[in-house]
């Protein structure tokens, strides 16, 4: 309960007198003088167990060392609304003021005097009774009850509604000063009142658009999933729409139906001492490989496993080991005809050919083994071999017409390879980065762009003209890129990342193109990292493996937006003689002819 005001009585005989003009005593109620010395202070009965020293210790509360955090405070005292805790509390004998702002508060060990708020401006005063109110302080004259004010404040909402109203409908601009105003009253009052002809708007520039955030929409767990830069260890099917992860000796198909089927024994790699590196899904039928890190490749057809009466065997249908016995970390798949290939990235730089196709061996030989006909025996052909980087290969990316193999190494560049003639690929250009590139993407409507980012020291994506060769931008980011996907339906672009801001890190951003603008980021409270990452089958969303043994799925673009095809349109490339280079036309461009 708040103390009432101390009104004292001077009981002097000849302090209750004043003479009038005429000359006569009158008599008063009281003696009330403007000024008050120590003595007369000192005089008043009901004060003279007022202690100084005591009043100056409650002036200053008592604040617990672990608020002592300099950080925080620090701040606070830069932003001006707050001074010297040693200046506010000094207490002043002479300037107490007996009018009725200033009260004196009852405590259990005696009477303790308010401190002097007369050195502060009418600012100040406002500033303190605004933050008091907002942070819920009970001031000296407020008398808790248990009556609800919801009555009061709504009658105090409603005549400040009903004042603007009246003034906005005859075009009268009210101005005054807002710190008058208490937090809530102000709030409404700003919200609600013409203020355009007030006050000219100050010139900002407000930020393009403002970067989104994503949560995955469907969270798997992945046990011994390894945490290998790289290694590329899941796909997703693009006939099946099935998930295959490799984890460890093992390999794992999740579907929505069945859950996850194990498709890869632990027993069957880890009696060799071998484990799994990469896995990928055929886009063109039900086949997919897993590459081990002895160079072991084992080719699977989906439809035979789920279909077959033996899942428990759980054989490749065909095993081919490479000569250099060297880790498979990449693959990349293209069909040219009827006949699919794949091309295949060794730890020792080498790229190699693959082609799947039926093998013609005789029956009688064929029949004393396995029953099988001639035209199910399905096996891997090695076509071609050549050097594509003086280190590990990291990433391997096609174009869309399947005359460009771009190849990323851990030699701190991406080669780029003219594959016209399989037998006899052309090495074109060289593309620099400051670490290992593992992260490669051709862009899927733009025939002669690619994206490619590098590694934990170099944390740059890099935007390339294949024909030329040359750099047309490049933005820094945060993390090491892990991989880059295109978008199918937007100028878009989507990056992954592993090692980088340990404090705020980041897994996925997505980027507009040519801007390279943020528009939507995936954030982690705690310092995760994406280790790959994949397209589904309707280019709407991805799937990433992170080093906290979790595949994560993200909803990125809708499906019902139209594919692009391909864009002819100026920026594209960010040169006019460039995009007069592929025929791109416009109004500058006209002047180079």
């Amino acid at each position: 309960m708040a103390t009432p005001h101390l009104n004292y009585r001077y009981n002097s005989r000849n302090s209750n007198k004043k003479v009038s003009s005429s000359g006569n005593a009158v008599e008063v109620d009281r003696f009330i003088p403007k000024s008050v010395s120590r003595n007369a202070y000192k005089s008043i009965p009901m004060l003279n167990g007022f202690d100084i020293s005591y009043s100056e210790l409650c002036e200053k509360s008592p604040s617990p060392e672990r608020l002592s955090s300099p950080e925080f405070f620090n701040e606070l005292r830069n932003t001006g609304h707050y001074e010297s805790i040693s200046a506010i509390n000094e207490f002043s004998m002479s300037s107490i003021s007996t009018s009725s702002e200033s009260q004196a508060t009852r405590g259990e060990s005696g009477r303790v005097s308010r401190k002097d708020d007369t050195k502060l401006t009418k600012e100040q005063k406002n500033h303190r009774k605004n933050i008091a109110h907002s942070l819920g302080f009970q001031l000296p004259d407020r008398v808790f009850t248990f009556e609800s004010t919801n009555t009061e404040t709504q009658e105090k909402s409603q005549i400040m509604k009903n004042c603007l109203a009246s003034r906005s409908s005859i075009g009268i601009q009210t101005t005054f000063d807002f710190s008058t105003l208490s937090p809530d009253v102000a709030r409404y009052y700003i919200a609600n009142a013409n203020l355009r002809s007030v006050s000219p708007p100050k010139n900002f520039q407000r930020p393009v658009k403002r970067v989104k955030s994503h949560i995955p929409y469907r969270v798997l767990d992945a046990p011994c999933l390894r945490n290998d830069f790289y290694s590329n260890l899941i796909s997703w099917s693009r006939t099946t729409n099935n998930v295959l992860v490799g984890l460890g000796c093992s390999v794992y198909i999740w579907s929505e139906n069945d859950g996850a089927v194990s498709i890869l024994d632990h027993q069957y790699l880890s009696e060799k001492r071998d484990l799994v590196t990469c896995v990928s899904f055929c886009p063109y039928n039900s086949y997919f490989i897993i590459g081990t890190k002895f160079g072991r490749i084992l080719l699977y057809d989906q439809k035979e496993f789920f279909h077959s009466t033996k899942r428990d065997e759980k054989e490749p249908v065909f095993v081919f080991q490479t000569e250099s016995f060297k880790g498979i970390c990449c693959l990349e798949w293209f069909k040219p005809g009827d006949v699919c290939k794949f091309f295949i990235g060794e730890e020792n730089g080498s790229v190699s050919l693959f082609e799947i196709k039926n093998l013609h061996f005789p029956l009688k030989k064929w029949n004393k083994r396995q029953k099988y006909e001639e035209e199910d025996l399905i096996g891997l052909k090695l076509q071609s071999t050549y050097q594509a980087q003086a280190q590990q290969v990291c990433g391997i990316s096609l174009n869309e017409h399947s005359n460009l193999l771009a190849v990323g190494g851990n030699d701190n560049s991406c080669s780029l390879w003219d594959i016209s003639n399989l037998d006899k690929p052309v090495k074109k250009f060289v593309l620099p980065h400051k670490a290992a590139v593992k992260a490669i993407a051709f862009c899927p409507w733009s025939k002669s762009l690619l994206a490619t980012g590098g590694g934990s020291k170099d944390r740059c994506i890099k935007f390339w003209h294949t024909s030329t060769g040359t750099l047309l931008d490049e933005i820094y980011t945060s993390g090491q890129v892990t991989s880059l996907i295109w978008s199918l339906r937007h100028k878009q672009i989507v990056a992954t990342f592993g090692f980088g801001d340990t404090k705020n890190p980041v897994l996925i951003t997505l980027y507009s193109y040519p801007k390279l603008l943020k528009l939507l980021e995936v954030r982690s409270p705690s310092p995760l990292r994406v280790l790959s990452a994949v397209i589904s089958p309707t280019s709407t969303a991805i799937c990433v493996a992170t080093n906290d043994e979790t595949i994560r799925f993200y909803e990125l673009w809708n499906d019902k937006e139209e594919v692009i095809n391909e864009i002819q349109e100026s920026g594209i490339y960010g040169s006019n003689i460039i995009e007069y280079m592929e025929g791109i036309e416009t109004t500058d461009n006209k002047r180079l002819r």
